[in-house]
Protein backbone atom coordinates (compact mmCIF):
# COMPACT_ATOMS: atom_id res chain seq x y z
CA UNK A 1 0.00 0.00 0.00
CA UNK A 2 1.37 3.41 -0.97
CA UNK A 3 1.52 6.01 1.82
CA UNK A 4 0.24 9.19 0.22
CA UNK A 5 1.76 12.47 1.39
CA UNK A 6 1.18 16.09 0.35
CA UNK A 7 3.86 18.70 1.14
CA UNK A 8 2.41 22.23 1.18
CA UNK A 9 4.95 25.07 1.34
CA UNK A 10 5.71 28.19 -0.76
CA UNK A 11 8.98 27.25 -2.40
CA UNK A 12 10.31 25.77 -5.62
CA UNK A 13 12.04 22.49 -4.65
CA UNK A 14 14.42 22.81 -7.60
CA UNK A 15 14.78 26.59 -7.37
CA UNK A 16 17.60 28.77 -6.03
CA UNK A 17 16.17 29.48 -2.56
CA UNK A 18 18.60 28.60 0.23
CA UNK A 19 17.37 28.05 3.76
CA UNK A 20 16.88 25.53 6.50
CA UNK A 21 13.27 24.78 5.61
CA UNK A 22 14.08 24.27 1.93
CA UNK A 23 16.90 21.88 2.85
CA UNK A 24 14.60 20.08 5.28
CA UNK A 25 12.00 19.51 2.55
CA UNK A 26 14.56 18.26 0.06
CA UNK A 27 16.01 15.90 2.64
CA UNK A 28 12.53 14.71 3.59
CA UNK A 29 11.87 13.81 -0.05
CA UNK A 30 15.30 12.30 -0.68
CA UNK A 31 15.19 9.95 2.31
CA UNK A 32 11.50 9.03 2.14
CA UNK A 33 10.65 5.31 2.21
CA UNK A 34 10.10 3.81 -1.26
CA UNK A 35 6.40 3.26 -0.61
CA UNK A 36 5.77 7.00 -0.03
CA UNK A 37 3.78 8.67 -2.83
CA UNK A 38 4.63 12.37 -2.53
CA UNK A 39 2.90 15.40 -3.99
CA UNK A 40 4.28 18.89 -3.45
CA UNK A 41 2.22 22.08 -3.67
CA UNK A 42 4.47 25.14 -3.91
CA UNK A 43 5.54 27.92 -6.24
CA UNK A 44 7.69 28.11 -9.37
CA UNK A 45 10.88 30.03 -10.09
CA UNK A 46 11.00 28.77 -13.69
CA UNK A 47 7.97 29.41 -15.91
CA UNK A 48 9.19 27.10 -18.67
CA UNK A 49 10.30 24.06 -16.70
CA UNK A 50 7.74 24.23 -13.90
CA UNK A 51 4.74 26.21 -15.19
CA UNK A 52 2.14 27.35 -12.63
CA UNK A 53 -1.13 25.40 -12.32
CA UNK A 54 0.34 22.37 -14.06
CA UNK A 55 1.46 19.12 -12.46
CA UNK A 56 5.08 18.26 -13.26
CA UNK A 57 6.97 15.06 -12.41
CA UNK A 58 10.25 15.90 -10.64
CA UNK A 59 13.12 13.97 -9.08
CA UNK A 60 15.36 14.64 -6.11
CA UNK A 61 17.93 12.08 -5.09
CA UNK A 62 16.44 8.73 -6.00
CA UNK A 63 12.87 9.85 -5.26
CA UNK A 64 10.33 11.16 -7.76
CA UNK A 65 7.32 13.27 -6.85
CA UNK A 66 4.53 15.31 -8.43
CA UNK A 67 4.83 19.09 -8.18
CA UNK A 68 2.11 21.72 -8.56
CA UNK A 69 3.23 25.38 -8.39
CA UNK A 70 0.45 27.89 -7.73
CA UNK A 71 2.23 30.96 -9.14
CA UNK A 72 5.57 32.29 -10.37
CA UNK A 73 8.03 33.86 -7.93
CA UNK A 74 11.29 34.82 -9.62
CA UNK A 75 13.29 35.62 -6.45
CA UNK A 76 12.23 33.79 -3.30
CA UNK A 77 15.14 35.30 -1.36
CA UNK A 78 13.76 38.84 -1.49
CA UNK A 79 11.19 39.94 1.07
CA UNK A 80 8.15 41.59 -0.49
CA UNK A 81 5.60 44.07 0.88
CA UNK A 82 2.91 41.40 0.82
CA UNK A 83 4.71 38.37 2.31
CA UNK A 84 5.10 35.27 0.21
CA UNK A 85 3.49 32.95 2.75
CA UNK A 86 0.32 35.11 2.80
CA UNK A 87 0.13 35.25 -1.00
CA UNK A 88 0.56 31.50 -1.03
CA UNK A 89 -2.25 30.99 1.48
CA UNK A 90 -4.55 33.16 -0.64
CA UNK A 91 -3.62 31.20 -3.78
CA UNK A 92 -4.35 27.96 -1.94
CA UNK A 93 -7.77 29.26 -0.95
CA UNK A 94 -8.73 30.12 -4.54
CA UNK A 95 -7.05 27.10 -6.12
CA UNK A 96 -7.60 24.52 -3.43
CA UNK A 97 -6.29 21.13 -4.51
CA UNK A 98 -8.32 18.25 -3.12
CA UNK A 99 -6.49 16.07 -0.63
CA UNK A 100 -9.18 13.88 0.77
CA UNK A 101 -6.87 10.91 1.32
CA UNK A 102 -3.34 12.16 1.91
CA UNK A 103 -1.36 13.14 4.98
CA UNK A 104 -0.91 16.92 4.72
CA UNK A 105 2.48 18.34 5.75
CA UNK A 106 2.94 22.05 6.54
CA UNK A 107 6.38 23.60 7.07
CA UNK A 108 4.71 26.91 7.88
CA UNK A 109 1.49 26.75 9.80
CA UNK A 110 -0.37 29.61 8.06
CA UNK A 111 -1.39 27.68 4.90
CA UNK A 112 -2.94 25.01 7.13
CA UNK A 113 -5.85 27.34 7.83
CA UNK A 114 -7.12 26.65 4.30
CA UNK A 115 -7.44 22.96 5.18
CA UNK A 116 -8.67 23.36 8.75
CA UNK A 117 -11.89 21.46 8.05
CA UNK A 118 -10.27 18.79 5.90
CA UNK A 119 -10.57 15.31 7.39
CA UNK A 120 -7.12 14.33 6.16
CA UNK A 121 -4.38 13.86 8.80
CA UNK A 122 -2.26 17.00 9.21
CA UNK A 123 1.24 17.55 10.58
CA UNK A 124 2.95 20.90 11.15
CA UNK A 125 6.65 21.72 11.49
CA UNK A 126 7.94 24.81 13.34
CA UNK A 127 11.51 25.58 12.30
CA UNK A 128 12.49 28.41 14.64
CA UNK A 129 12.50 29.69 18.20
CA UNK A 130 8.96 30.93 17.79
CA UNK A 131 8.92 33.28 20.78
CA UNK A 132 12.05 35.07 19.61
CA UNK A 133 10.85 35.14 16.01
CA UNK A 134 7.47 36.61 16.90
CA UNK A 135 8.02 38.50 20.13
CA UNK A 136 11.73 39.27 20.22
CA UNK A 137 13.79 42.01 18.64
CA UNK A 138 16.04 41.44 15.66
CA UNK A 139 13.36 39.73 13.59
CA UNK A 140 12.19 40.66 10.10
CA UNK A 141 9.05 38.57 10.51
CA UNK A 142 5.74 40.26 9.79
CA UNK A 143 4.33 38.62 12.94
CA UNK A 144 6.86 40.45 15.14
CA UNK A 145 4.76 43.57 14.50
CA UNK A 146 1.57 41.89 15.75
CA UNK A 147 2.47 38.86 17.89
CA UNK A 148 -0.99 38.74 19.47
CA UNK A 149 -2.49 38.00 16.05
CA UNK A 150 0.07 35.28 15.32
CA UNK A 151 -0.60 33.43 18.58
CA UNK A 152 -4.35 33.75 18.05
CA UNK A 153 -3.95 32.19 14.58
CA UNK A 154 -1.51 29.59 15.87
CA UNK A 155 -3.88 28.34 18.56
CA UNK A 156 -6.72 28.19 16.06
CA UNK A 157 -4.64 26.14 13.60
CA UNK A 158 -2.98 23.84 16.13
CA UNK A 159 -6.35 22.46 17.20
CA UNK A 160 -6.79 21.01 13.70
CA UNK A 161 -3.32 19.41 13.46
CA UNK A 162 -2.63 15.85 14.55
CA UNK A 163 1.00 16.52 15.45
CA UNK A 164 3.38 19.48 15.60
CA UNK A 165 7.16 19.00 15.39
CA UNK A 166 9.59 21.74 16.37
CA UNK A 167 13.37 21.84 15.96
CA UNK A 168 13.76 24.17 18.95
CA UNK A 169 13.48 22.90 22.52
CA UNK A 170 12.34 26.26 23.85
CA UNK A 171 9.45 26.24 21.40
CA UNK A 172 8.64 22.65 22.38
CA UNK A 173 8.51 23.52 26.08
CA UNK A 174 6.56 26.70 25.37
CA UNK A 175 3.93 24.80 23.40
CA UNK A 176 3.54 22.11 26.04
CA UNK A 177 2.96 24.79 28.67
CA UNK A 178 0.69 26.97 26.56
CA UNK A 179 -1.49 24.25 25.00
CA UNK A 180 -2.01 21.95 27.97
CA UNK A 181 -5.25 20.45 26.62
CA UNK A 182 -3.37 18.74 23.80
CA UNK A 183 0.25 18.88 24.85
CA UNK A 184 0.89 15.31 23.64
CA UNK A 185 0.67 16.38 20.00
CA UNK A 186 3.92 18.38 20.29
CA UNK A 187 7.26 16.71 19.60
CA UNK A 188 10.89 17.82 19.43
CA UNK A 189 12.72 16.98 16.20
CA UNK A 190 16.44 17.76 15.87
CA UNK A 191 17.99 18.96 12.64
CA UNK A 192 20.22 16.56 10.73
CA UNK A 193 23.12 16.68 8.28
CA UNK A 194 23.23 14.67 5.06
CA UNK A 195 26.58 12.85 5.06
CA UNK A 196 26.06 11.97 1.39
CA UNK A 197 26.83 15.64 0.71
CA UNK A 198 28.56 17.12 3.75
CA UNK A 199 31.51 14.99 4.79
CA UNK A 200 35.20 15.49 5.44
CA UNK A 201 38.31 14.76 3.44
CA UNK A 202 41.94 14.04 4.26
CA UNK A 203 43.08 16.59 1.69
CA UNK A 204 44.84 19.57 3.28
CA UNK A 205 43.03 22.88 3.56
CA UNK A 206 45.82 24.57 1.67
CA UNK A 207 45.38 22.27 -1.31
CA UNK A 208 41.62 22.81 -1.18
CA UNK A 209 42.07 26.60 -1.04
CA UNK A 210 44.51 26.55 -3.94
CA UNK A 211 42.06 24.57 -6.05
CA UNK A 212 39.18 26.93 -5.28
CA UNK A 213 41.36 29.97 -5.98
CA UNK A 214 42.39 28.53 -9.35
CA UNK A 215 38.70 28.35 -10.27
CA UNK A 216 37.39 31.65 -8.88
CA UNK A 217 40.54 33.78 -8.89
CA UNK A 218 39.65 36.04 -5.96
CA UNK A 219 39.61 34.14 -2.62
CA UNK A 220 43.15 34.62 -1.21
CA UNK A 221 44.56 31.12 -0.61
CA UNK A 222 47.03 32.38 2.00
CA UNK A 223 44.29 33.84 4.24
CA UNK A 224 42.31 32.29 7.03
CA UNK A 225 38.85 31.68 5.59
CA UNK A 226 35.91 32.50 7.86
CA UNK A 227 32.62 31.47 6.29
CA UNK A 228 29.02 32.54 6.94
CA UNK A 229 26.04 30.72 5.42
CA UNK A 230 22.47 31.99 5.68
CA UNK A 231 19.81 34.46 4.65
CA UNK A 232 20.95 38.07 4.70
CA UNK A 233 18.12 39.19 6.96
CA UNK A 234 17.86 40.78 10.39
CA UNK A 235 17.60 37.46 12.25
CA UNK A 236 21.19 36.67 11.23
CA UNK A 237 22.47 40.02 12.59
CA UNK A 238 24.53 40.89 9.48
CA UNK A 239 26.11 44.05 10.93
CA UNK A 240 27.26 42.10 13.99
CA UNK A 241 28.79 39.59 11.57
CA UNK A 242 30.83 42.31 9.84
CA UNK A 243 31.74 44.03 13.11
CA UNK A 244 33.01 40.75 14.54
CA UNK A 245 35.19 40.22 11.49
CA UNK A 246 36.48 43.81 11.79
CA UNK A 247 37.44 43.23 15.42
CA UNK A 248 39.26 40.02 14.54
CA UNK A 249 41.06 41.19 11.41
CA UNK A 250 42.01 44.68 12.62
CA UNK A 251 45.17 43.58 14.39
CA UNK A 252 45.71 40.24 12.67
CA UNK A 253 45.03 40.71 8.97
CA UNK A 254 45.41 37.82 6.57
CA UNK A 255 41.77 36.78 6.96
CA UNK A 256 38.83 36.66 4.58
CA UNK A 257 35.11 36.58 5.36
CA UNK A 258 33.14 34.55 2.82
CA UNK A 259 29.41 35.30 2.85
CA UNK A 260 27.10 32.72 1.28
CA UNK A 261 23.46 33.70 0.85
CA UNK A 262 21.02 36.28 -0.44
CA UNK A 263 18.49 38.59 1.16
CA UNK A 264 17.10 42.09 1.47
CA UNK A 265 20.04 43.33 3.55
CA UNK A 266 22.72 42.35 1.05
CA UNK A 267 23.13 45.83 -0.45
CA UNK A 268 23.28 47.39 3.04
CA UNK A 269 25.97 44.90 4.00
CA UNK A 270 27.95 45.65 0.85
CA UNK A 271 27.75 49.38 1.58
CA UNK A 272 28.93 48.78 5.14
CA UNK A 273 31.85 46.67 3.92
CA UNK A 274 32.92 49.52 1.63
CA UNK A 275 32.57 52.00 4.46
CA UNK A 276 34.83 49.84 6.63
CA UNK A 277 37.31 49.51 3.71
CA UNK A 278 37.04 45.73 3.67
CA UNK A 279 36.46 45.26 -0.06
CA UNK A 280 39.52 43.05 -0.39
CA UNK A 281 38.67 40.88 2.61
CA UNK A 282 34.90 40.30 2.47
CA UNK A 283 33.43 38.32 -0.42
CA UNK A 284 29.73 37.98 -1.24
CA UNK A 285 29.18 34.78 -3.20
CA UNK A 286 25.39 34.60 -3.32
CA UNK A 287 23.62 31.26 -3.13
CA UNK A 288 25.59 28.12 -3.93
CA UNK A 289 24.64 24.58 -4.79
CA UNK A 290 25.20 22.15 -1.94
CA UNK A 291 28.12 20.53 -3.75
CA UNK A 292 29.93 23.88 -4.07
CA UNK A 293 29.07 24.79 -0.48
CA UNK A 294 30.58 21.52 0.72
CA UNK A 295 33.88 22.43 -0.94
CA UNK A 296 33.99 25.79 0.82
CA UNK A 297 33.18 24.22 4.19
CA UNK A 298 36.08 21.81 3.75
CA UNK A 299 38.52 24.53 2.69
CA UNK A 300 37.52 27.11 5.30
CA UNK A 301 38.98 27.46 8.76
CA UNK A 302 35.84 28.33 10.70
CA UNK A 303 32.08 28.88 10.39
CA UNK A 304 30.85 32.08 12.03
CA UNK A 305 27.23 32.57 13.13
CA UNK A 306 26.17 35.75 14.96
CA UNK A 307 22.37 35.34 14.89
CA UNK A 308 19.87 36.98 17.22
CA UNK A 309 17.95 33.70 17.44
CA UNK A 310 17.71 30.33 15.68
CA UNK A 311 15.90 27.02 15.72
CA UNK A 312 18.63 24.45 15.16
CA UNK A 313 20.73 26.04 12.39
CA UNK A 314 21.46 23.57 9.63
CA UNK A 315 24.64 25.34 8.50
CA UNK A 316 26.21 24.48 11.86
CA UNK A 317 25.64 20.75 11.37
CA UNK A 318 26.76 20.92 7.74
CA UNK A 319 30.01 22.65 8.73
CA UNK A 320 30.73 20.19 11.54
CA UNK A 321 29.97 17.29 9.19
CA UNK A 322 32.74 18.61 6.93
CA UNK A 323 35.13 18.81 9.89
CA UNK A 324 34.84 22.61 10.25
CA UNK A 325 34.71 24.13 13.76
CA UNK A 326 32.05 26.71 14.59
CA UNK A 327 31.90 29.96 16.55
CA UNK A 328 28.35 31.02 17.28
CA UNK A 329 26.18 33.10 19.53
CA UNK A 330 24.21 31.10 22.09
CA UNK A 331 21.08 30.58 20.03
CA UNK A 332 18.65 27.75 19.41
CA UNK A 333 20.05 24.24 19.80
CA UNK A 334 23.68 25.01 18.91
CA UNK A 335 24.96 23.68 22.25
CA UNK A 336 23.83 20.20 21.26
CA UNK A 337 26.66 20.01 18.71
CA UNK A 338 29.05 22.90 19.33
CA UNK A 339 31.12 21.89 22.36
CA UNK A 340 33.40 24.53 23.83
CA UNK A 341 37.04 23.52 23.65
CA UNK A 342 36.18 20.63 21.31
CA UNK A 343 34.20 21.46 18.13
CA UNK A 344 34.04 25.25 18.46
CA UNK A 345 32.90 27.93 20.85
CA UNK A 346 29.44 29.12 21.89
CA UNK A 347 29.57 32.77 22.96
CA UNK A 348 26.94 33.98 25.43
CA UNK A 349 27.51 37.64 24.59
CA UNK A 350 26.30 39.46 21.46
CA UNK A 351 29.30 41.80 21.73
CA UNK A 352 31.44 41.56 18.54
CA UNK A 353 34.58 41.95 20.64
CA UNK A 354 33.72 38.86 22.69
CA UNK A 355 32.80 36.85 19.61
CA UNK A 356 36.08 37.94 18.04
CA UNK A 357 38.01 36.52 21.01
CA UNK A 358 36.36 33.17 20.39
CA UNK A 359 37.33 33.41 16.70
CA UNK A 360 40.96 33.95 17.64
CA UNK A 361 40.90 31.08 20.13
CA UNK A 362 39.61 28.57 17.61
CA UNK A 363 41.76 29.74 14.70
CA UNK A 364 44.94 29.67 16.81
CA UNK A 365 44.34 26.12 18.01
CA UNK A 366 43.55 23.81 15.07
CA UNK A 367 45.05 20.85 16.97
CA UNK A 368 42.33 21.24 19.62
CA UNK A 369 39.34 21.88 17.34
CA UNK A 370 40.04 18.94 15.04
CA UNK A 371 38.07 17.46 12.16
CA UNK A 372 37.52 14.32 14.18
CA UNK A 373 36.08 16.30 17.09
CA UNK A 374 33.70 18.18 14.82
CA UNK A 375 32.44 15.07 13.06
CA UNK A 376 31.91 13.20 16.32
CA UNK A 377 29.46 15.88 17.46
CA UNK A 378 27.04 15.28 14.57
CA UNK A 379 27.36 11.48 14.30
CA UNK A 380 23.85 10.94 15.69
CA UNK A 381 22.26 13.67 13.59
CA UNK A 382 21.79 11.79 10.33
CA UNK A 383 18.53 11.85 8.33
CA UNK A 384 17.93 8.12 8.51
CA UNK A 385 17.95 8.16 12.31
CA UNK A 386 16.20 11.50 12.84
CA UNK A 387 13.45 11.08 10.24
CA UNK A 388 12.63 7.40 10.84
CA UNK A 389 10.10 8.09 13.64
CA UNK A 390 8.55 10.92 11.59
CA UNK A 391 8.00 8.66 8.59
CA UNK A 392 6.55 6.01 10.91
CA UNK A 393 4.16 8.54 12.44
CA UNK A 394 2.94 9.49 8.95
CA UNK A 395 2.56 5.84 8.04
CA UNK A 396 0.56 5.27 11.22
CA UNK A 397 -1.72 8.25 10.57
CA UNK A 398 -2.36 7.24 6.99
CA UNK A 399 -3.06 3.61 7.83
CA UNK A 400 -5.35 4.46 10.74
CA UNK A 401 -7.30 7.02 8.74
CA UNK A 402 -7.53 5.32 5.37
CA UNK A 403 -6.57 1.67 5.83
CA UNK A 404 -5.92 -0.31 2.66
CA UNK A 405 -8.83 1.02 0.63
CA UNK A 406 -7.63 4.59 0.02
CA UNK A 407 -7.58 5.99 -3.46
CA UNK A 408 -6.23 9.37 -4.44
Amino acid sequence: MAIKIALIYPTDPLGPKMGGIETFIKGFIKHSPPDFDIQFIGISSDMQRRPPHKWTRLSYGNMTFDFLPLFLERDENKKTFFPLFLRFAVALFFHRPRYLERVLIFNRIEPAIVFKRAKAPKIGFVHNDIREQVRGGGSESLWSKMPWLYFLLEGFIFKSLDYVYTVNMRSFEFYQTKYTDYRDKFMFLPTWVDADIFSWTNESKQDLKNRIFSKCGFLPPTHKWIIFVGRLQEQKAPQRLIDTFVKYSKDRGQASLIIIGEGNLKSDMQDYVKKMQLDNNVFFMGNLKQEDLEGLYRASDLLLLTSNFEGMPRCVLEALGCGLPVVTTDVGEVRRVVKNGWSGEVVESFDPAEISKALEKVLKNPLIYTKENCISCVADYNPQKVLAPVYEKMRQLYTERFGGDAED
